[in-house]
């Protein structure tokens, strides 16, 4: 199911089709929905890489723009932060990464709030650890899992692989969002309609 309408969603994980797909992006589009139905709401991004410096403090880019649609405090959203722009299992070089912790920060968050969103790093199978993936968070967690998926070359191949893995890993599959990052890309709705009849017809 492509979603359109963001007020109709659950609390929800948001992961993507790759890096740079826009996930913070539609993630705040979703805060703002809830909050005008009057919702309270609260973000999570456990996990973050590539550091900013901003009068003197590390933080994430990512976690500044959902804190600054719920009002939360930068490290609540945002607990695990590595300055290295890379995938969590090599930026982590001391393996710091506590699932046990983060799944309980993240239950005392979604008692405090009617909507919760969980935005993850990078796409479903990126590793957090030596030994956990992404998806496994996002499996302890059980939240509905809402894919953003980068309209441009490649996308189809990089949604419906994507859509079929999480399928695979989990029944947590909500749906996914056509997020157009070049405007001028000339294919848009071909590809956006190539998705949605793979996905309806089952041939992936």
């Amino acid at each position: 199911m492509r979603i359109t309408d963001y007020t109709s969603l659950p609390s929800c994980f948001i992961t993507a089709t790759d890096t740079d797909a826009g996930k913070t992006h539609v993630a705040c589009q979703i805060l703002n929905a809830w909050k005008q139905q009057g919702f309270s709401v609260a973000a999570f991004k456990p996990m973050a890489t590539g550091a900013s410096y901003y009068d003197g403090k590390r933080v994430s880019e990512d976690a500044q723009h959902l804190a600054a649609v719920t009002g939360q405090p930068v490290t609540e959203v945002n607990p695990y932060l590595y300055d290295k722009p890379a995938s969590p299992h090599i930026a982590d070089s001391n393996q710091t990464f506590s699932l046990m912790d983060c799944l309980d920060q993240f239950k005392q968050l979604q008692q405090k709030v009617d909507r919760i969103l969980v935005e993850g790093v990078g796409g479903w199978c990126v590793p957090l650890s030596n030994t956990l993936m992404l998806k496994d968070l996002a499996t302890a967690m059980a939240l509905p899992v809402v894919l953003v998926s980068r309209i441009g070359l490649g996308c189809i191949n990089h949604t419906l692989l994507s859509y079929h893995q999480i399928q695979r890993d989990c029944d947590l599959w909500h749906g996914w969002i056509a997020n157009v990052i070049n405007p001028d890309f000339t294919d848009i709705d071909s590809n956006i309609t190539a998705i949605e009849q793979r996905m309806t017809s089952g041939t992936v």
